[in-house]
């Protein structure tokens, strides 16, 4: 192998790794539909609704509706909740970083542990509000998926 394959594996395995990057800032937690979070069961909601259901739960019918319809409040208290915590960290950061502002003009030296405190003070709260957005995404990502194993669990057992 030549050094020039060498260098033309790494960049485009660089570039790989930087698209996959790229895609996944693009998802935002509570950002996608439900039909888009739960597509398969989204769909056999769908067919449960219509009255369309596979032979082996047109029996179940009921029970289907129910478990759709648990799924579902539960994914709009959690995308609730997520978009929730967000607002309050954009709001958060948009507060603190107009008390900075405000208390830290530009080319003055009059006030300069004042602006400092107002500096620390911003940090500290911006990284708490960060905190608890993380915790809220974290949340919603482990109770959709627990959600989506409770959901198939009891379709399983339906059958």
């Amino acid at each position: 192998m030549s050094i020039r394959s060498n260098l033309a594996g790494v960049g485009i395995g660089g570039l790989s790794v930087l698209a996959i990057f790229a895609g996944n800032a693009q998802a935002v937690a509570g950002a996608r539909p439900f039909n888009a979070v739960y597509p398969v069961a989204s769909a056999l909601c769908a067919k449960a609704t219509a009255g369309t259901l596979p032979k082996r739960l047109e029996a179940s019918q009921s029970q289907v509706l129910i478990a759709c319809t648990t799924l579902s409040g539960g994914f709009t208290t959690l995308t609730g909740n997520v978009t929730a915590a967000e607002t309050t960290y954009t709001k958060t950061r948009t507060t603190e970083q107009a008390d900075v502002t405000a208390v830290c003009p530009p080319a003055t030296s009059a006030g300069r542990q004042t602006c400092r405190t107002t500096r620390l003070t911003a940090r500290a709260t911006d990284a708490q509000a960060r905190l608890t957005r993380h915790d809220a995404v974290v949340l919603y990502s482990s109770s959709v998926e627990a959600n989506r194993m409770t959901f198939w669990t009891t379709i399983q057992g339906l059958r």
